[in-house]
Formats: C-alpha cells, sequence, structure tokens
C-alpha cells in the first residue's frame, strides 16, 4: 500500500471526525482527533505497505525509514490548513465537540440543522481534501522508496 493511500484514509478518518476555521481551531480538532496520538499507527501501516515490496529488510528498518521520511509536525501542519482553508469557526467548534464527546458525536453532528449541514459539507470537500493529502505526500513517498533501495542495494552487497 502506498503511503499516501494510507495517508489519505488518516485524512478521512481525520476529515469525518471534523474540521476547520482559524489554524488554533484547527490545530486544537487535528489534536482533539488523535493523529498526534496516532502518528506511530500511521508509520506502522505505512510501513506494512512497504514490507511487501522489501522482504529482504527488516520490519525495523523499513519503520525509521518511513519514520524518518515522514515528519510529525509536518503531517499534522498539512492537515490544519486543509481544515483552515476548508470549514469555519463554529463547524470547527461544533466537530471539536463531538470529538470530545465521542459517545454523542452523532447526536451532536446530526441533531441540528448545523451538524446537519456541516457533516454533508465534509462528505463534499474529502475530495479536495483527499488531493490535497496525496500531492503533499508525493514527495514523502519518493524519499522513503529511495532510501528503501538503498537499504536494499547495500543488504544485496551492490
Amino acid at each position: 500500500m502506498k503511503l499516501e493511500k494510507i495517508v489519505v484514509a488518516v485524512a478521512f478518518t481525520v476529515a469525518l471526525a471534523g474540521c476547520g476555521g482559524s489554524k488554533d481551531k484547527a490545530r486544537e480538532l487535528v489534536e482533539a482527533s488523535g493523529l498526534t496520538k496516532h502518528y506511530g499507527a500511521v508509520v506502522d501501516m505505512a510501513a506494512a505497505g512497504y514490507a511487501t515490496r522489501y522482504p529482504m529488510l527488516e520490519r525495523e528498518q523499513i519503520r525509521n525509514v518511513v519514520r524518518d521520511n515522514l515528519d510529525q509536525k509536518e503531517l499534522v501542519s498539512d492537515m490544519v490548513d486543509i481544515y483552515a482553508d476548508h470549514f469555519d469557526n463554529n463547524e470547527l467548534e461544533l466537530m471539536i465537540r463531538a470529538n470530545q464527546h465521542p459517545e454523542q458525536a452523532m447526536a451532536i453532528i446530526l441533531g441540528s440543522k448545523e451538524g446537519r449541514a456541516l457533516a454533508e459539507k465534509v462528505m463534499k470537500v474529502q475530495t479536495d481534501i483527499a488531493k490535497e493529502m496525496q500531492k503533499s505526500m508525493a514527495d514523502s513517498d519518493h524519499s522513503i522508496v529511495d532510501a528503501l533501495d538503498d537499504l536494499k542495494d547495500d543488504a544485496k552487497g551492490v
């Protein structure tokens, strides 16, 4: 699985959990949605995708390459920018509340006219979010493949 697809999956998950208006609110949402806490899982999923293409390398080698080339701060910054560009502060605040009370998230989102409108907007914007995330991740994927190819060559003694 390519890194871009994994990041898009994460972007969709975060998009369903919420989106932002101001950069501060968008950052609050990204933090509330768990992207920063689940970075290790993102690295592991990406590493698993590359492991099938590089079976001669140790899993930890692959994880280290992914970690070195998939900057958590840059990923968070990209998500913040995307959410701040697509959603206003009221929408962001609604999503933050839903994240703070996950057991009540559906009621919060679907229980108000604003929440239903936001859910529809998120569905419309997901395509744009996916395109922007794929574009921003293309360089990381190339760097990861280059680094893994170098390790593969070293392992073969080339």
